[in-house]
C-alpha cells in the first residue's frame, strides 16, 4: 500500500510503502509521519502541501530573504499566518 510521508512540520516529503501486518492480514503497518491520503496532484507554483492531521493544505513556499535566519523566519510567518497564530497562543 502506498502512503505519503511528511516531516515534523507536516510538509510533504514523498511516498513510500506500508507493509501488511504478518499477524493481522488486512491491517497495514503505517510508518511514522505517513498518511494514506494522497496530496493534491496540481500544486501551484510557490506552494507546498502540508498535512494538518486530517487533510493536505497548500501553504506558501518560504522565500529566501538573504542569509539572515531571522528575516527568513519573519518572511515564513508572514506567508503562513496559521503558523504564526499557533505560535502566539497562550
Amino acid at each position: 500500500m502506498i502512503v505519503y510521508q511528511y516531516d515534523a512540520a507536516g510538509i510533504y516529503q514523498g511516498q513510500t510503502e506500508a507493509d501488511e501486518s504478518p499477524l493481522e492480514p488486512g491491517v497495514w503497518l503505517m510508518p511514522a509521519r505517513t498518511t494514506a491520503v494522497a496530496p493534491p496532484d496540481d500544486v501551484p507554483e510557490g506552494h507546498r502541501p502540508r498535512w494538518n492531521g486530517v487533510r493536505w493544505d497548500l501553504i506558501n513556499q518560504p522565500r529566501p530573504k538573504g542569509g539572515d535566519p531571522v528575516a527568513k523566519l519573519a518572511a515564513f510567518l508572514a506567508d503562513n499566518p496559521d503558523v504564526a497564530a499557533l505560535l502566539s497562543q497562550d
